[in-house]
């Protein structure tokens, strides 16, 4: 194998050049029959909710810092589905039953944000209409207070088995 043949998966380029690299196709990028767009191939069935006003989805510092997330739970982001509350007009159940979700996380975005019928507090894992929510504050949030990132961590363990 030669230097001009190796291949290198986006998540690996990405993690390479977290404030650099602008991806210019839309790959990761999916449209659902109603147009909700998201980002990942949701493999797993995970739907991770945000909000964000200046960007489609995440900015570099959010995505890194979920991809970590995403990392250290043996997940990638081809294994969930993102969606911007903020750039989407949506249906949150229809397109959670479109999307097959069994799991459901929600950074900065409260369970009332999606309609749920119930208020649960952060990093309570809850299950409703045979899913698996967990309500959490935002990535700045987290990232920044090591005891909040612990109380994630905990969360995300009991979810995933880990």
């Amino acid at each position: 194998m030669s230097l001009n043949n190796i291949n290198l998966n986006a998540q690996l380029i990405a993690d390479l050049y977290p404030n650099t690299l602008i991806e210019t196709s839309n790959s990761n990028i999916q449209k659902n029959d109603t147009g909700v767009r998201y980002l990942g191939d949701n493999q797993k069935n995970i739907t991770i909710f945000v909000k964000n006003k200046e960007v489609p989805f995440l900015n570099d510092t959010e995505f890194n810092f979920l991809s970590s997330i995403l990392t250290a739970c043996k997940l990638s982001i081809a294994d969930v589905a993102i969606i911007n509350l903020e750039s989407n007009n949506i249906n949150p159940e229809e397109l959670l039953i479109e999307l097959n979700s069994k799991i459901v996380l929600l950074f900065d975005v409260a369970p009332t944000d999606i309609n749920l019928p119930i208020n649960f507090p952060h990093f309570q894992v809850q299950q409703f209409n045979k899913r698996t929510y967990l309500y959490a504050p935002a990535f700045t949030v987290i990232e920044n207070d090591k005891a909040v990132k612990i109380k994630l961590w905990q969360s995300l363990k009991n979810i995933f088995n880990l």
